[in-house]
C-alpha cells in the first residue's frame, strides 16, 4: 500500500528531528524480502538506524555502498545497523535481490518511522513523501546518544565520525 500524499501530514521542519536523550520509537516496519513485520530496534541492542530516502535514490545507493563495508566493524562494536527505506516494500525486494547488504534493509512504506523521528519529508524540490537522509544512534536502553540529519539529499555523517560516535556510545556503556 502507497503511503497518502496528505496535506494532514505535513512534513517536519529540519529542526524536528528526535534529538539526544529522546525514547527512541521502535515501529513495526517490514522486512522487503520476507514481507514480515520487525520492530525497528532490537531491545537491549545499541542500534545505528539510518533512513534512506529509496533505493531509486543515487546518494542514498552511494551512502549504501560507503557504509556497506563498515558493517562488520560497526558489529563488532556490539552495535546493530538497520537501513530505514521509505519506499514500497516490492521496489526495495527487487533491488535487493541485485544488490545484497550486510545489514537489514527495513520498509517504512507508510513513513511511520520516518514521521516518528522526525525526519519526514512530504515535498520538495528533491522529492515527494520520502525521509530527510539521517542517523540516529540509539543505545541499549532505547535512548538516542547521537543523531546527524542531513542538509540535503547527499549530507551523510562521514564514515569516520560513525565510528567515532560508536566508539563513545562504547565507552560511555563501560563508564561506572
Amino acid at each position: 500500500m502507497r503511503a497518502p500524499l496528505s496535506p494532514s501530514l505535513p512534513s517536519a521542519p529540519p529542526d524536528a528531528a528526535l534529538g539526544v536523550g529522546a525514547r527512541a520509537p521502535s515501529p513495526l516496519l517490514v522486512d522487503p524480502l520476507s514481507g514480515e513485520p520487525r520492530p525497528l530496534l532490537v531491545p537491549g541492542r545499541p542500534t545505528l538506524v539510518t533512513f534512506l530516502r529509496g533505493t531509486w535514490c543515487g546518494d542514498c545507493r552511494a551512502f549504501l555502498e560507503r557504509v556497506g563495508p563498515l558493517h562488520a566493524e560497526v558489529a563488532r562494536r556490539g552495535v546493530s545497523l538497520v537501513g530505514v527505506v521509505c519506499q514500497g516494500r516490492h521496489w526495495v525486494a527487487s533491488w535487493l535481490a541485485v544488490n545484497r547488504q550486510p545489514f537489514p534493509l527495513l520498509v517504512d512504506e507508510e513513513r511511520t518511522a520516518a514521521r516518528a523521528y522526525g525526519v519526514y519529508k512530504l515535498l520538495g524540490l528533491d522529492g515527494v513523501n520520502i525521509a530527510r537522509p539521517a542517523s540516529f544512534l540509539v543505545d541499549a536502553s532505547g535512548r538516542i546518544t547521537w543523531s546527524y540529519v542531513g542538509r540535503d539529499k547527499g549530507d551523510r555523517p562521514s564514515d569516520a565520525l560513525l565510528l567515532e560516535r560508536i566508539a563513545q556510545l562504547g565507552e560511555a556503556a563501560r563508564a561506572p
